[in-house]
């Protein structure tokens, strides 16, 4: 039993020296690079406000700077880079998704006695006005048609079914804010997906400021859906604060907010209910339009089905997974990055949800020098408040996909100062500065949330990465975009 003692106070001995050490290698480790920049933000409108900044060497991973570089922040669309990064990795920049037809039932003189499927594969491209080389809606409607044809129909006793069961989960996440759903930049990722899943809302302003706002029509018409407009007026160039609320599969909008005074036409966009069922809507009326009679109603699948008995008809392939994170990086478009992260799992063989996407990419950025176990990921694309990211989180990943094969491809989805591409604020930083030759970067925006990723090459010629993100502020968006560009400049001088 003494010797039993002994051994316990040796190995007590040994665990109180250890943790007498933990204090000073937390501190050793949290140090890091030096802080510079910081006085920058330290004026009205920056007081209360959090900053991570961290910029490193991209060739050795060296950290240059660092304020606060391992807190975790909100850190809006910059986001949108790991997923983007993770798909190109694992699912190819040549990847496609694809689109399926199926007849169900039996021909009997030219009449289809059954059903018409279409099969979402989770295409973002599928009649998109914003990637290019998508397919287009209607010219792929006339394939099917023609098709259909070919097997003999000339008449469909039955419907058009609109099959979105590749994708599991529930519409949207829950961490989503009210006023946002209902709008495109919320429209919800569906694996059969149309128009971007976006309908245009043409609106005509008052005389005067206060004035109630004309509905004048939609683009597409989206069947069934109406809308309370309670849109008013707002002062000349006081720009879109109009919103649509409306929820996923729900055919009573509202509006809400103003738009400006001026333009004949106004336009805002918003979120298609149930891009599924209006596929399926949209093709049954190409095809009556062009004399294939279909008798039923159009519909949405409401679980998985068997299409071992269907005959196949025919495939629409959606554009290159390249050009689709090309868009989700220029324009930062929210749905393709919800889209991608789903379609993460379903190349791990998960279902595809968004739980499953985001274990799978965490996995990735862990296995390529991520920390992740303090970070929370809610979504893919940012708009969600309960992302919780540091920003060496963004720079040591960063610095990693500059080693990988498709890297040239990741690069060219970022913005550069005054690019045709993009759109948004961060398209004029670096506008005739020596920035517009040195600077590819990603900008987020919420509101009391402004950040910014990318890569920069010095004076020297040397690549960094560099990532600045910015809480609870309260100074005018616009003094934030000019303060990056200052620092950026100054990076690209010192180092």
């Amino acid at each position: 039993m003494k010797l039993k003692n002994q051994k316990m106070g040796k190995k007590m001995r040994k665990i109180f020296i250890v943790l007498l050490l933990l204090p000073v290698i937390s501190a050793r480790t949290s140090a890091g690079a030096p802080c510079t920049f910081r006085e920058k933000i330290s004026g009205p409108g920056f007081k209360n406000s959090l900053w991570g900044l961290s910029v490193r060497e991209t060739a050795t991973g060296k950290e240059l700077v660092s304020c606060d570089n391992a807190s975790n922040l909100i850190p809006a669309s910059i986001l949108k880079l790991f997923v983007t990064g993770a798909a190109l990795d694992i699912l190819g920049p040549e990847a496609k998704f694809k689109t399926r037809i199926y007849l169900d039932g039996t021909v009997t003189k030219g009449v289809l006695n059954g059903g018409v499927y279409i099969r979402g594969g989770g295409d973002p491209s599928f009649g998109s006005g914003l990637i290019k080389g998508a397919p287009v809606a209607e010219a792929e409607f006339e394939k099917w048609r023609l098709a259909l044809k070919a097997a003999g129909v000339v008449e469909i006793h039955g419907s058009v079914i609109g099959d979105d069961s590749l994708f599991k989960d529930l519409p949207l996440p829950g961490s989503w804010e009210w006023e946002d759903i209902g709008n495109y930049y919320a429209a919800q990722p569906t694996a059969l997906a149309i128009y971007d899943n976006l309908y245009k809302l043409y609106l005509k302003p008052g005389a005067n400021p206060g004035d109630s706002v004309e509905l004048l029509r939609a683009e597409p018409k989206v069947p069934d859906l109406r809308f309370t407009n309670l849109m008013r007026t707002g002062l000349a160039g006081s720009g879109d604060n109009g919103y649509i609320f409306n929820f996923p599969e729900q055919y009573a909008a509202t509006l809400r907010g103003t738009i400006p005074q001026g333009p004949a036409e106004f336009v805002i966009r918003g979120s298609i209910p149930d891009p599924a069922l209006f596929t399926a809507q949209k093709f049954s009326d190409y095809l009556n339009d062009h004399g294939l009679k279909v008798s039923g109603k159009p519909s949405k699948l409401k679980s998985d089905k068997d299409y071992g008995a269907a005959g196949f008809l025919a495939e629409t392939e959606g554009a290159p997974l390249k050009d689709i994170v090309f868009v989700i990086n220029k324009r930062s478009f929210n749905l393709y990055a919800e889209m991608l992260l789903r379609h993460l799992a379903l190349a791990k063989g998960r279902a595809g949800t968004a739980d499953n996407g985001i274990a799978v990419l965490k996995d990735y950025m862990a296995d390529n020098g991520v920390e992740v176990s303090e970070l929370n990921l809610a979504d893919a694309s940012g708009l969600s408040r309960v992302n919780f990211v540091s920003a060496d989180n963004f720079t040591v990943f960063l610095a990693k996909l500059s080693k990988k094969k498709f890297f040239n491809v990741y690069l060219d989805s970022l913005i550069s100062p005054a690019d045709p591409d993009a759109s948004g604020h961060i398209k004029k930083m670096g506008v005739n500065t020596k920035l517009e030759k040195f600077l590819k970067i990603k900008s987020g925006s919420l509101s009391g949330v402004r950040s910014y990723a990318g890569y920069l090459t010095t004076k020297q010629g040397r690549l960094l990465t560099f990532t600045s993100i910015l809480n609870n502020y309260t100074a005018p968006a616009a003094e934030i975009d000019r303060l990056h560009e200052v620092v950026l400049l100054e990076l690209t001088e010192k180092y």
